[in-house]
């Protein structure tokens, strides 16, 4: 059984391209990485030796929702957030989330190439149930807005808030699960999260993509690699550390290596914290009987949220 829910790699086949093929497939992740009221963020691949400029528009139930410019930058796996106005929510919402992401893209005096994906898109609701930003008071039994009035709920001992007055709410748990993406069990990663610091409890693994380039060379993997960093990471911060460690990618040697992790977009919203993890290393190869040397730059990110564990 599939573990480890990805927002793009799953898709990906291996490609071997010479300097005079034609230009391999760009590649749009299944699932979107992340998901708010009105923007969503996908990946995309792309494993030609070049960069590639173009348009992404996505499309729901015959209407033009979002649009924007991108850059690839070669051989990379690529953040493209879109941007949705009202009228691109009410559209993705009405076709209940099913949308079509479709890239034009073109190289510097090359050839038009194109990637088509049709995924769900579930655009996060609002406070007030209408498409707005929320956030105001809602009515309470009785006429009165929350909180405090007409009815609706007062403050408790304890800090804590509870409907018509009461005792206080249980205080919040220090322990959490998470899970890579945002679909699935909450069993790919565990944490403490005491005064504002992260520490990892139970290791989860980053989809990181692989790329050879030099010497004739121009393969490409995928490998799930171990996010061993246990911190602490500052909740809030972008930070990352450097450490020597295994990488199991099939594209580079099996000794000890200098590996990056980062922790980015870390933030804590009621009972959910999101963030990004992301890892990044390199090898080099040299046959000495041909005279030749070749690189290897891998890479990966992955976003998770995590729920207290109780």
């Amino acid at each position: 059984m599939e573990r480890h829910r990805l927002a793009l790699l799953t898709a990906l086949a291996v490609f071997a391209v010479p300097a005079a093929a034609q230009a391999a497939p760009v590649k749009i992740g299944p699932k979107p990485s992340s998901v708010a009221s009105a923007s969503a963020t996908i990946e995309v691949a792309n494993p030609n030796r070049y960069a590639l400029r173009g348009t992404a528009t996505v499309a729901a139930g015959g209407t033009k929702a979002a649009y924007r410019t991108v850059k690839l930058r070669k051989r990379s796996v690529t953040d493209v957030t879109l941007r949705f106005g009202a009228e691109g929510v009410a559209a993705v919402r009405a076709a209940g989330g099913r949308a079509t992401v479709k890239l034009a893209l073109k190289r510097t005096g090359g050839r038009k190439l194109t990637a088509k994906r049709v995924m769900t898109l579930r655009l996060g609701s609002t406070t007030d149930g209408t498409g707005g930003t929320g956030g105001g008071s809602n009515p309470a039994p009785g006429g009165g807005t929350t909180p405090g009035t007409g009815g609706g709920s007062t403050p408790a001992s304890g800090g804590g808030t509870t409907p018509g007055g009461g005792g206080s709410q249980p205080a919040p748990s220090n322990k959490w699960a998470g899970r890579m993406g945002t679909e699935g069990a909450y069993d790919d990663l565990e944490f403490t999260l005491i005064d504002g610091q992260i520490t990892i409890t139970k290791t989860p693994l980053v989809p990181v993509y692989c790329f050879e380039n030099g010497a004739g060379h121009y393969g490409n993997a995928l490998s799930f690699e171990p996010f061993v960093v246990t911190g602490p990471w500052t909740l809030g911060a972008d930070e990352s550390a450097q450490q020597s460690g295994i990488a199991v990618n099939r594209l580079v040697s099996s000794g000890s290596r200098g590996i990056t992790y980062k922790v980015a977009e870390t933030a804590r919203s009621g009972d959910t914290v999101t963030g990004k993890l992301g890892m990044s290393f390199f090898d080099s190869k040299y046959v000495i009987f041909a005279n030749q040397i070749w690189f290897v730059n891998c890479s990966g990110t992955q976003s998770f949220e995590a729920i207290p564990a109780g």
